[in-house]
């Protein structure tokens, strides 16, 4: 036989057994044994160990209000952890090992993909079939915020699963962290085989995967946590448009530090972030120096977050008055891609949109309290904050401001800082800056 022949034949069988090696870590259902990290971490003395739980699901949510582009609202067979999208924000220190369980309570094989992890064994949870569970650890080796989502059965039906909704945040606070008041941001495209286009309702069905409208990257809606238009209640000066009548509102004091761990799930298209009237500093990957977040870029309009990414967002909102985050691609903005925030003197720590607060660095829970307080988060920690300060801060949100929570109109005053709802659109930087691309035709489907 030809040598050269022979030893290609050598080379090419090396190369495949090398390959399957490299892959076996992802579709073994082998897992890391949490209590051989566990114990390994106390034997270093490197930060706290923790547990999340999140349970995988299949449930009808509703992925866009009633309103002139969707009449009717539009809901969805969504796959989810914990019962909602996103899945709950986790929230660990650098250093810390978080150990992870994955309940399948759903119809199809599940499995979890967290990005924070590194090494095969760390981020991966392997295949969870109907009924069963795993748990696995990783370490907080990297600070920053990291998406987490579904790898369905080893990879096959993973776009489908991202898109339906398995995916959420977990937040890596550095040493050395700034205080400010943090909120967590996930957007996301949808793919509905029930929403038959732009400004269309589904009247009354529930829609499932639409894999044509995946391959063509043609989504029906870009969410904010779950839903289109999630936090704008409308937009228009001239032109009205109601978008939500119930829509919850970010609630900042003008001057303040606000950090946002803002996510892109995907699964296609990245997000063009930008908030109206501000100005943002990216704060990805590691300083060295002082093991804190780097600073990639400072006070600037725009920032690129690609699918399956998330980037650690700072901004100081410097006077009283509607701002606006966006993916700023003006599509996506129609599609649901914004979110409004007023900055208010009285504004306080805890009111928060509903799922959208952070644990602080240092502390002993993976969750914000308010949202343990409400129940739903399906999470565990080492050490479990004080029932009471978790139920003061589930209640804290309720009159506390003068933005009323099911307002469909919202004034700003800039001698007063205040924010009143009371009426049927949004003035102030919003429109302003958004009549032009939205409002001027925002009488269809009226």
């Amino acid at each position: 036989m030809n040598r050269s022949l022979v030893l290609t034949s050598l080379l090419a069988v090396t190369f495949l057994l090398a390959s399957s090696v490299a892959l076996v870590p992802y579709f073994s259902s082998n897992v890391v044994s949490a209590q051989q990290d566990k114990d390994q971490g106390q034997d270093q003395g490197q930060g706290q160990v923790k547990h999340v739980t999140l349970i995988a699901s299949e449930t009808q949510v509703q992925v866009a209000p009633d309103n002139a582009l969707h009449p009717g609202g539009i809901t969805y067979n969504a796959y989810t952890f914990n019962g909602t999208i996103p899945g709950p924000v986790i929230s660990i220190d650098q250093g810390d090992t978080l150990n992870i369980t994955l309940k399948n309570e759903g119809k199809t094989i599940h499995s979890l993909d967290f990005h924070a992890g590194y090494g095969p064994g760390k981020a991966l949870s392997g295949s969870v079939k109907p009924g069963d569970s795993k748990t696995w650890s990783l370490k907080g080796e990297f600070s920053g915020v990291f998406i987490y989502h579904c790898g369905a059965d080893g990879l096959n039906g993973i776009w489908e699963h991202i898109s339906n909704g398995m995916y959420g945040g977990i937040v890596v606070h550095p040493a050395n962290e700034e205080k400010a008041k943090e909120f967590y941001v996930v957007f996301s495209e949808l793919y509905n085989n029930a929403d038959k286009g732009p400004f269309v309702g589904t009247n009354g069905a529930t829609g499932s995967f639409d894999i044509g409208k995946f391959i063509s990257k043609n989504p029906d809606l870009v969410m904010t946590n779950g839903m289109a238009h999630k936090y704008v209640p409308a937009v228009g000066e001239v032109n009205k448009l109601e978008l939500n009548k119930n829509a919850e509102l970010f609630k900042v004091k003008p001057g303040e530090l606000t950090r946002w761990y803002v996510i892109n799930a995907g699964p296609n298209d990245g997000v063009s972030f930008h908030f109206i009237s501000g100005m943002i500093t990216v704060k990805d990957g590691t300083n060295q120096a002082n093991n804190g977040l780097g600073t990639q870029d400072r006070n600037d309009e725009t920032w690129w977050i690609p699918p399956a990414a998330g980037s650690v967002i700072e901004s100081t909102f410097p006077d009283p008055g509607v701002y606006v985050g966006v993916d700023h691609a003006m599509a996506d903005v129609v599609k649901g891609g914004a979110f409004a925030v007023v900055a208010m003197e009285n504004s306080t720590a805890t009111d928060y949109p509903t799922g959208t607060c952070v644990a602080p660095a240092g502390s002993e829970s993976v969750v914000c309290e308010e949202a343990a307080a409400a129940g739903g988060a399906g999470t565990e920690q080492t050490s479990s904050a004080s029932e009471d300060g978790a139920n003061d801060n589930g209640n804290d949100g309720d009159g506390q401001t003068e933005v009323t929570q099911n307002a469909t109109m919202l004034n700003t005053s800039a001698s007063s800082g205040n924010a009143t709802g009371n009426a049927t659109m949004m003035t102030g930087n919003m429109t302003g800056n958004m009549t032009g691309n939205m409002g001027g035709n925002s009488t269809m489907g009226n």
